[in-house]
């Protein structure tokens, strides 16, 4: 397959990649090397190899049956419909918060004082639901193929910059690490939480296969698949980029990693100055905003199509015209909730940004295995062929995936609570 034809195929893959290269790679994996060294690498592999088959279901289900996830839960049973989006409500107001106070912070590194953090947060919220609203996500979902490809490249020259100077492994006296202590499992939690990104994310990517428009069958699921594939692909190479940044250029320095958003935000495009020069320093905080924009872009997409999507799943019954113009309403009025109740967020806690970001990803964590097995259950249901379900040794892995998910959000809940 040609080169352009691939190109020609990516869309929800880079979506769903922008999702993830957002909070948990630009944040997160950078904490993990600034702290940890190459101590957690381990773990962001893990990671990925364990959410893979729970994420691959959403485009390969989208794919052969022109459903959704959403829609495949609805199948399981009401129930599993209603804690989706139950779950769904009490997490998307944090996380939408995560993501638009670290773009917020972006901004006033890169724009100045002009507006305070809680302003930034508020007029990114506007922009984003304003835009979503005139129906130009379609645009954005254009341009995001070169903003990733652009991201990456620039990510990749750091990483490499930074290892010509500094070799290929911290230099001077490391610092004692304890991966056994309690900061430092909390730490972990956080991390696997939202490395790539949280499991229920692949619902979102189901609704953008869908949104495509094209005919459910076999060619179809494997374009999604390779789309899919690619983006995976860049987050795991993103991941381990930043976690090797951070740790070259902060491990064992004794700078420790701000809280604030807005000291975060200079300390995060300083990697780059250090590692490239003082001449990218313009260039990477453009290219550092807009990839967080793009991503609170997404998820404010993402859990608006959720329940665009559910009000047409309850409405099913109605006419076209009426289910058209309820699931309408319920997209344009989860957009303003979420920006209201995101952006009073960000006010009430913009001044440790890493506590709220933990207590986000860590929910996702615990979260994991129940997304994960409805996930399993909607590809092993009667919508897909036989042929099409996980078999054999894909099938054995998916259940050993599943397994240790189980296992982690056990022993969590046990460690925190003693339950």
């Amino acid at each position: 397959m040609s080169l352009s034809r691939v190109f020609a195929i990516l869309g929800p893959g880079i979506v769903w990649a922008a999702t993830s290269i957002g909070v948990s790679h630009i944040v997160q994996a950078t904490r993990a090397g600034a702290d940890f060294g190459f101590a957690l690498i381990g773990f962001i592999i893990l990671a990925h190899v364990i959410k893979y088959p729970f994420f691959l279901f959403g485009p390969q289900y989208a794919g052969l049956t022109g459903k959704s996830l959403l829609d495949g839960y609805h199948s399981i049973g009401r129930w599993a419909f209603v804690l989706f989006l139950v779950l769904t409500f009490i997490t998307m107001f944090f996380v939408q918060s995560g993501v638009t106070i670290v773009t917020a912070a972006l901004a006033m590194n890169l724009f100045g004082d002009v507006l305070n953090l809680s302003q930034w947060a508020l007029f990114i919220l506007m922009v984003v639901g304003a835009v979503l609203i005139v129906g130009h996500y379609k645009l954005l979902n254009t341009l995001l193929k070169w903003l990733m490809l652009i991201f990456a490249m620039c990510s990749v020259i750091a990483w490499f910059a930074a290892i010509g100077r500094l070799g290929f492994s911290p230099s001077g006296a490391a610092p004692v690490i304890n991966l056994t202590s309690a900061a430092s499992i909390a730490f972990i939690v956080a991390l696997i939480g939202w490395m790539p990104t949280a499991i229920e994310i692949s619902v979102w990517h189901s609704l953008w296969v869908l949104s495509k428009g094209q005919k459910s069958g076999v060619e179809t699921s494997k374009n999604a698949k390779l789309d899919f594939n690619v983006g995976y692909a860049t987050s795991f190479i993103l991941a381990i980029v930043f976690m090797w940044l951070g740790a070259l250029l902060l491990f064992g320095s004794g700078t420790e990693l701000a809280s604030s958003a807005a000291a975060f935000a200079g300390q995060l495009v300083g990697l780059y100055s250090e590692a490239l020069g003082s001449w990218s320093w313009m260039l990477m905080a453009v290219v550092t905003f807009v990839a967080l924009f793009s991503t609170t872009f997404a998820v404010a997409d993402g859990f608006s199509q959720v329940w665009k999507r559910a009000a047409a799943i309850l409405f099913a019954e109605k006419s076209e015209a009426v289910v058209h113009k309820y699931s309408r309403q319920a997209y344009i009025i989860t957009l303003m909730i979420l920006s209201f109740g995101s952006w009073w967020i960000i006010s009430a806690h913009s001044a440790n940004i890493k506590g709220l970001l933990d207590f986000v990803t860590t929910v996702s964590f615990v979260s994991a295995p129940l997304y994960a097995w409805l996930n399993y259950k909607v590809m092993m249901g009667s919508d897909v062929e036989d042929n099409h379900k996980p078999q054999g040794i894909f099938k054995l892995y998916t259940l050993g995936c599943l397994f240790i998910l189980t296992a982690f959000s056990v022993f969590y809940l046990w460690w925190r609570f003693g339950v």
